[in-house]
C-alpha cells in the first residue's frame, strides 16, 4: 500500500526529485507518514484543493528554537521550530482535507514542529527560515525502500 508524508522543505523541491533516506533534505513535517489506498497523483489532487497549499498559500516564517531529542529511544537530534501559528493552521487544513477524502491520517496530539539534524545540515537556535514549499513525498517509490520521491510540490507565494 502506498505511504506518503507531507513536508515543508528548507530547500526547494519539485515534482520528480528523488533522494535517499540518508540524504533527506532538511524539512518540517506537516503531516506525518500515512498510508493511502490511492495513487500519489490522487493524493496530490486532494492536497491541491486544500486552502493554503494549492491556492492562496503564504510562506511560513519561522525561527529555530531549542534543540531536543526525539524518537522512540530519544536518540534523534532535532531543533524545534516556532512560528506565529501558520504551521498548525496549515497542518489542520491538510489533515481535514485528506480525512474528508477518506484517507486515514493519524494526528499526533504532541505534534511539535521541528527540523531533524542531519549529517549535511541543521538549524541553529535563532536561525530564521522561510518555508515556501509544500511537498508530497512517496515513502515507497519503485526505486526501493531507501529512496524517496517527490510526487508533487506547491510554492507558497501569495
Amino acid at each position: 500500500m502506498p505511504r506518503f508524508v507531507v513536508v515543508l522543505p528548507l530547500v526547494p523541491l519539485t515534482e520528480g526529485d528523488e533522494f535517499t533516506v540518508a540524504d533527506w533534505p532538511l524539512h518540517v513535517t506537516l503531516v506525518e507518514p500515512f498510508q493511502a489506498d490511492v495513487a500519489g497523483e490522487e493524493v496530490a489532487g486532494i492536497l491541491a484543493g486544500v486552502e493554503g497549499i494549492g491556492s492562496g498559500g503564504s510562506p511560513v516564517r519561522a525561527t529555530a528554537g531549542d534543540e531536543a531529542m526525539f524518537g522512540r529511544r530519544g536518540d534523534v537530534p532535532v531543533t524545534l521550530v516556532h512560528d506565529a501559528g501558520e504551521l498548525a493552521a496549515l497542518r489542520g487544513r491538510a489533515m481535514r482535507g485528506l480525512a474528508a477524502a477518506g484517507i486515514d491520517v493519524r494526528a499526533r496530539l504532541d505534534f511539535r514542529p521541528h527540523v531533524t539534524r542531519k549529517h549535511h545540515g541543521a538549524l541553529v537556535p535563532g536561525d530564521r527560515v522561510v518555508l515556501d514549499t509544500v511537498a508530497l513525498i512517496d515513502m515507497r517509490p519503485a526505486e526501493g525502500a531507501h529512496h524517496r520521491r517527490v510526487v508533487a510540490a506547491w510554492r507558497l507565494n501569495a
